[in-house]
């Protein structure tokens, strides 16, 4: 699981003068519970759209109600409402800041990260030391491999921001460099315990993190218990990251059961959870498992190929890897997927699709060949 969507559920957060003390506990202890997807604050952004439709404040209010909703299971199509309700503005070149900064993440969302920065250089252009479209624009540069332009964006919080909002920005991109990784986690391990998770959307964000470069260290376990706790109203992607760390440790069946009434109650079917699912459900096949959510993932993946969408290519690798072993398949889509997006993870899925083709090969017959 790569962390390619971790600052949409930062954006917009609001600094806490305190933050609560923690320390990892017992990671078989999971108690979460998700929302009902709407909020008071959305009602309110819904009628005053009603009431004043052109309005550049109110159409961003709305945009980002809707952008706050839409990392949760099921609510992906509230990225298309954001962007619906923005695009007048951004046709029109709007000189709202606010409104091109939700555009960017629309645009992240969607892997258009040049145009993303774009926007976001929008924002910066009257707004230099803006701190949610600098930390954005980290992330979009660490996503393309470009660290040195990511670190640049992270110091521009100096003075701007908290020491932990920045530290983790800054240690993150560091932590990319081999050298470097031990160094970056044991940094960032002592700060958040001294200064304890924030109460507010950055926690989960941290903890990610954290989670991130224990995985890179092989240290799976580590990694679990960073994100555990956070497991409470966790977003798509933070929910798939610690599924694929319970995948690692082979803990198949607390993947099913944890993801399943979760999915199943879902007004929509994520991929990346669904994906997940059909991964655990493959390998307790053996077992006798059912293969609903195989069935149901190669159905989707059927409709993906059919519109050559490449917004997905990371599923569509992984499951020609790890559901449906498929290797040619599996390396085109994630050759098609590391044209975007190039972290560890990226690196990763690329080098076993390679691996798969290149055995695929040295076992096939002269005929077959």
């Amino acid at each position: 699981m790569k962390l390619s969507y971790i600052f949409l559920c930062l954006l917009f957060f609001c600094e806490s003068p305190h933050a609560e003390r923690f320390t990892p506990t017992d990671a078989n202890t999971i108690i979460a519970t998700w929302p009902i997807v709407s909020s008071p604050a959305l009602q309110q952004a819904q009628a005053a759209k009603r009431l004043h439709p052109s309005d550049p404040t109110t159409v961003v209010t709305l945009a980002n109600n809707y952008l706050a909703l839409a990392g949760m299971p099921g609510q992906s199509r509230l990225y298309g409402l954001a962007q619906a309700a923005l695009k007048p503005l951004i046709d029109n070149a709007t000189n709202n800041t606010q409104a091109w900064l939700a555009w960017a993440q629309v645009l992240q969302h969607q892997h258009v990260f040049n145009d993303a920065l774009d926007a976001i250089a929008k924002v910066t252009a009257s707004d230099p030391k803006n701190i949610n479209a600098n930390l954005l624009a980290a992330r979009i540069y660490l996503i393309q491999d470009k660290p040195a332009q990511a670190r640049q964006s992270c110091l521009k919080l100096l003075g701007y921001s908290d020491l932990l909002t920045m530290s983790t920005c800054v240690l993150e991109i560091t932590s990319h460099q081999p050298e470097q990784l031990l160094e970056s986690y044991n940094q960032l391990t002592t700060l958040v315990k001294r200064e304890g998770f924030p109460t507010d959307e950055r926690g989960p964000w941290i903890a990610q993190v954290l989670a991130d470069m224990a995985v890179r260290m092989n240290n799976s376990k580590a990694a679990e218990e960073w994100l555990t706790p956070q497991l409470n109203n966790a977003t798509v992607n933070y929910l798939a990251q610690w599924s694929d760390v319970q995948l690692t440790q082979g803990n198949y069946e607390k993947v099913i059961s944890f993801l399943t009434p979760i999915v199943k109650s879902a007004s929509e079917v994520d991929d990346l959870l669904l994906l997940q699912l059909a991964i655990a459900e493959k390998q307790l096949s053996d077992k006798g498992h059912e293969k609903e959510w195989q069935s149901q993932l190669a159905a989707r993946v059927l409709l993906r190929e059919q519109r050559q969408d490449s917004q997905h290519a990371n599923e569509l690798a992984r499951y020609y890897l790890d559901v449906n072993p498929q290797p040619q398949k599996a390396l085109y889509w994630a050759k098609l997927h590391f044209e975007n997006s190039r972290e560890y993870n990226d690196k990763k899925l690329l080098e076993r699709a390679q691996i798969a083709v290149d055995s695929q090969n040295t076992t096939s017959s002269p005929e077959e060949k």
